[in-house]
């Protein structure tokens, strides 16, 4: 992969490095409150609010244990070499200095200094150069973050929310909101394959027509993760979050296992729209309020802020400011211990902009190597910065095989698995090898909460460059195995897009495939089940009618010498078996198919059967031949069976049995035979 970064400049870095000397341990009792000390009438109080994560919207919560200093010069490396030239934040946040001899004709008297940091707390870093200049990156400067304390009056206190530091003068590159910025470090990204991410995206009006390749990146990123157990959530911003030309954030984590999963997700932005200005703060507080965690929030963004809070800024240029803004609310998402990864896209970030990449991320830009562990990156275009994004999609993935698994809906048949959805909690695989030292592999690994429907085999190869895997599922009852091309798994190489080869395999756990996995590849195999439809129970009933010239009489009453015995075949593959007439026969499953019959006998009797039909189906008239097939297509069928007689005239068959059907039908026996 080429990787053409443009780091922040250097000299700017040296600044960094040359503003901030080692210093010494905090003062004793750092984090306790303090009240801000008065000035008697020869000192003076120079007090600076210090502040860390958000709070609350436009509101910094304090920060202790912010070491600052007072410098002689602007361009001081060195502090004041003093005790009353050092102080330490206490519980409050504030951090203030008292300087001794301001009184009238005093040393100090009507002095200029300058606040600068030399420390900050355990698990904090310090930002002692900021970029301001237009939100279009030209004309960029490396501001030193420090600031003039007014001239020095005995009895005289000196806020920064107030007389010095503060600023609404937007003309004034170095306007700060008089509370001072530190960084959270940034929390490590997780080492497992596969991540919970917001994926924040700015829209603002300089993107211009480069959107459909910020939306490939997106794509990108999407389209990286699928075949991992990864979820992303998604926001936009441009002087406001959601961007005001978009309107919705999507905080919800949405599952991108799956192609439909990604698509889905892609979906959701395809159509998005630019709008005006940048806002960092409030792109990163809207993560930061989400009610999901995220592994890591991802901003891909092509400029400076030049807005904070609500519509504050001039939208033009960026100022401490709107930095200082972003900082607090990227220090809340990383309070959540949500890594920060800044990517600048362009122009409009390269060189010195850096420096504000750097702030809400972390110190570590990306060198073309360390994808895995930089928090901010400066890529020449959208493209690369998609490619970038891919890597970091995949660093955990390397070595690892992960198995989707997707449940298909039950109207499917054969190997269609339209409409497949990721599989819930509870389908439980085991992963084996027979490459000689190839270890690590777990006895089973079990599907989550998480709506990815996966699980992940990491191997320890050894020395093997790629190791045979075997996986079983241990298949859920209810459900069946829907192969793909005769395929019990279709395997990807999430690397380089190819299908991987698969052999069916059998498994003690149940059906399964073996696999080879590559040292420096992801393998991702997705296996289909359906759930089997569940079968509705049926039973089926045959009545027996005797048409006896003409006269119609229920089996049992009809005249002498004729009988017949009903078979049906079923439940099941049982063949044909006697079954008594007008009694039903359970066991049957709605769109069983059963096989009607008789045995006729007119033994003893004159009578010749001319005609052996079903006459009656559910209530219907009908004239089906028998043997006759009926299918089940509700859970109660109702048949009648209708034998035709003709008798020798004159016979034994006496007028006067009262048990025929009359000649309408109706079983007034007006023309009975005898027995």
């Amino acid at each position: 992969m080429n990787h053409r970064i443009r780091l922040a400049a250097a000299g700017a870095f040296a600044l960094v490095l040359a503003a901030v000397p080692a210093a010494g341990a905090a003062a004793p009792g750092a984090a306790a409150h303090r009240v801000v000390p008065v000035p008697g009438p020869d000192s003076t109080v120079v007090t600076v609010r210090t502040g860390g994560d958000r709070a609350a919207t436009d509101v910094p919560a304090p920060l202790a244990g912010v070491r600052l200093a007072l410098f002689a010069a602007p361009d001081a490396t060195q502090p004041i070499d003093a005790d009353w030239a050092r102080c330490t934040s206490d519980a409050d946040g504030d951090c203030s200095f008292v300087v001794p001899d301001t009184g009238a004709g005093e040393d100090n008297n009507g002095r200029v200094l300058r606040v600068g940091q030399t420390g900050a707390p355990a698990g904090w870093y310090t930002n002692p150069v900021l970029r301001t200049g237009p939100g279009s990156g030209s004309n960029s400067v490396a501001s030193p973050y420090r600031f003039r304390t007014p001239a020095l009056l005995g009895g005289a206190t000196y806020r920064s929310t107030r007389e010095f530091m503060y600023s609404t003068d937007n003309g004034l590159p170095t306007r700060s909101g008089g509370v001072w910025q530190t960084s959270r470090d940034n929390p490590p990204l997780s080492s497992s394959c596969g991540l919970d991410v917001a994926l924040v995206l700015d829209l603002s009006a300089s993107v211009g027509s480069q959107l459909p390749a910020l939306k490939n990146a997106a794509d990108a990123f999407t389209d990286a993760l699928t075949g991992t157990p990864s979820r992303l959530a998604l926001f936009s911003f441009d002087q406001e979050s959601p961007s005001t030309s978009v309107g919705v954030n999507y905080p919800q984590l949405q599952s991108v296992s799956t192609p439909a999963g990604a698509a889905a997700f892609k979906s959701r932005y395809a159509d998005w729209t630019l709008g005006r200005g940048t806002n960092w703060d409030r792109a990163l507080w809207a993560v930061a309020r989400a009610p999901e965690h995220y592994d890591a929030a991802v901003v891909l963004t092509d400029g400076n802020p030049t807005r904070f809070g609500s519509l504050h800024g001039d939208g033009a240029n960026t100022h401490f400011i709107d930095v200082e803004n972003g900082i607090f609310s990227a220090n809340s998402v990383k309070a959540e211990d949500t890594r920060v990864i800044a990517l600048g896209v362009g122009k409009g970030v390269e060189g010195v902009s850096g420096l504000n990449l750097r702030a809400i991320s972390g110190p570590t830009g990306f060198d073309g190597g360390n994808t895995a562990t930089a928090d901010y990156f400066q890529t020449a275009d959208y493209g690369q910065a998609g490619q970038e994004l891919r890597a970091l999609a995949l660093g955990n993935c390397t070595g690892t095989l992960n198995v989707v698994k997707q449940i298909v809906p039950p109207g499917t048949t054969g190997e269609d698995v339209a409409g497949a959805e990721p599989a819930g909690p509870g389908w439980t695989f085991g992963a084996s090898t027979t490459t000689p030292g190839v270890t690590g592999l777990p006895a089973s690994e079990t599907t989550g909460a998480d709506g990815t429907g996966t699980v992940t085999f990491t191997p320890s190869f050894g020395t093997n460059e790629q190791a045979a895997v075997t996986v079983g599922e241990a298949q859920h009852p209810g459900y069946e195995l829907v192969t793909q091309g005769g395929r019990n798994a279709v395997c990807t190489d999430l690397d380089t897009g190819a299908d991987v080869p698969v052999e069916n395999t059998a498994t003690a756990s149940g059906p399964g495939f073996t696999v080879d996995v590559p040292r420096q590849d992801a393998v991702s195999c997705t296996v289909y089940n359906r759930a089997a439809e569940e079968e509705e129970p049926a039973d089926v009933t045959v009545d027996k009618v005797w048409d006896v010239d003409g006269h119609r009489y229920p089996d049992g009453s009809q005249p002498d010498g004729l009988s017949a015995e009903l078979t049906l075949t079923g439940p099941g593959v049982t063949p044909a078996t006697p079954q008594p007439w007008g009694v039903a026969r359970p066991g049957y499953s709605v769109g069983d198919a059963v096989t009607v019959a008789e045995d006729v006998r007119t033994e003893g009797s004159e009578c010749t059967v001319t005609r052996s039909e079903v006459t009656g189906v559910d209530g219907a008239t009908v004239h089906l031949p028998l043997p006759h097939t009926t299918v089940l297509t509700g859970p109660h069928r109702h048949l009648t069976v209708t034998n035709t007689v003709t008798c020798r005239p004159g016979g034994d068959h006496g007028s006067d049995h009262d048990g025929g059907y009359g000649d309408d039908g109706d079983g007034s026996g007006g023309h009975g035979y005898g027995r």
